[in-house]
């Protein structure tokens, strides 16, 4: 009997062990199954928040953007809610903004890595096409200049060269040039696919670029950005101003001091640009020797003095070119300015700038226009 009620009581206790296991597993669940909910809550809330501020600022929902916006609504990361407070504070953030926002502060190493390469890459193919560009110009004067000296010979002719000068100038031109005009033929031939090839590369990176937002050559934001923020700044009804800008007799100074003495001027012009920028302005490399700057709420009257401080910095600038020791310093540019209260078409706000930077060229350039507000 005592075994049998031995058996029993273990029996009881077992029971009632499992009981208090069981009871232990509901009570597991339903703090789970709550704290699940919670945090669901929770997410969906910074979601819903996330996604009203993209809507806000017009910020397409890719995941590079979205990821950039649940951190700012999340408050996860400190360093960019506090760059993307101060944006929103002064107006209102791009999409661009938003990119550039992601690679400072979201997109990993490897991905960083990879636009610093992309980058230098472009950069390297850009002055190497204009290097081969200036010795293709300067092989061409050479031949010509050859030329001009067996024409010299014929002067012979005349009487003023002895027979034995005439014979020994002419053997010994003769010889050299007749080496000379093969190696550059052969260099020149070199030269013209050299220069092809790299055309053609430029190309292929000029397509793979597309979705990039920076341009190479100026670290200034590509043409692409500008179209779209730009839209977006009309679409916004916000006002803002535009700062075009064109660097005068570009031309003139790629002809006469080479192509690379001319990105070198197009890159300082673009730093006093960058140097300018602040968390309401943005500029971009509208193409060629243009460069655009959009002022975020900023009135025509400050932005045309912004302006005249950019062309009184960029008339004092001195290009030094270190293999010669050439100094440049007659680099100036032009600008016109313009401003919408918002809902003018893009467009519109690009052609009431465009007409002013023109007038400043037709007044003599190295001017901002309108002359006074």
């Amino acid at each position: 009997m005592r075994k049998a009620g031995f058996i029993r009581s273990t029996c009881r206790f077992d029971c009632t062990d499992q009981t208090a296991v069981l009871e232990r597993n509901d009570f597991a669940a339903m703090t789970s199954s709550s704290e699940n909910k919670s945090e669901f809550e929770k997410s969906a809330a910074i979601l819903k928040k996330a996604l009203n501020l993209m809507v806000k600022n017009r910020i397409p929902a890719t995941p590079n953007h979205y990821s950039v916006w649940y951190a700012f609504a999340n408050k996860s990361n400190l360093d960019l809610l506090r760059e993307l407070s101060d944006i929103l504070a002064s107006g209102f953030c791009t999409e661009t903004k938003s990119r550039e926002l992601y690679s400072k502060h979201i997109a990993s190493a490897s991905e960083k890595s990879l636009e610093t390469v992309k980058k230098d890459l472009e950069r390297m193919v850009c002055e190497m096409s204009s290097y081969i560009t200036d010795t293709s110009s300067g092989t061409a004067m050479f031949q010509t200049k050859l030329s001009t000296s067996f024409e010299k010979l014929k002067k012979a002719d005349s009487g003023e060269l002895t027979i034995e000068e005439t014979m020994s100038v002419m053997h010994e031109m003769v010889k050299n040039s007749k080496e000379v005009a093969r190696t550059v033929e052969v260099f020149s031939r070199q030269l013209t696919k050299a220069q092809r090839e790299i055309s053609d590369l430029k190309d292929q990176i000029l397509v793979f670029q597309k979705d990039a937002s920076t341009d190479a050559l100026t670290d200034l934001l590509n043409r692409r950005s500008f179209d779209l923020d730009l839209a977006a700044m009309t679409e916004s009804d916000r006002p803002f101003s535009l700062i075009m800008c064109d660097i005068d007799h570009f031309k003139r100074l790629n002809d006469t001091y080479g192509h690379q003495v001319g990105d070198i001027a197009l890159k300082m012009v673009a730093r006093v640009f960058i140097e300018n920028n602040r968390d309401n302005t943005a500029s971009y490399r509208y193409g060629g020797e243009e460069i655009a700057m959009i002022l975020q709420g900023t009135p025509v009257k400050v932005a045309r003095q912004i302006a005249d401080s950019m062309r009184r910095r960029i008339e004092k600038l001195t290009i030094i070119v270190k293999e010669t020791g050439m100094k440049v310093s007659n680099v100036t540019a032009s600008f016109g300015v313009a401003a919408t209260d918002g809902g003018e078409a893009p467009e519109q706000v690009v052609k009431a700038a465009d007409q002013q930077l023109y007038e400043a060229k037709r007044l003599g350039r190295n001017r901002v226009m309108p002359m006074s507000l």
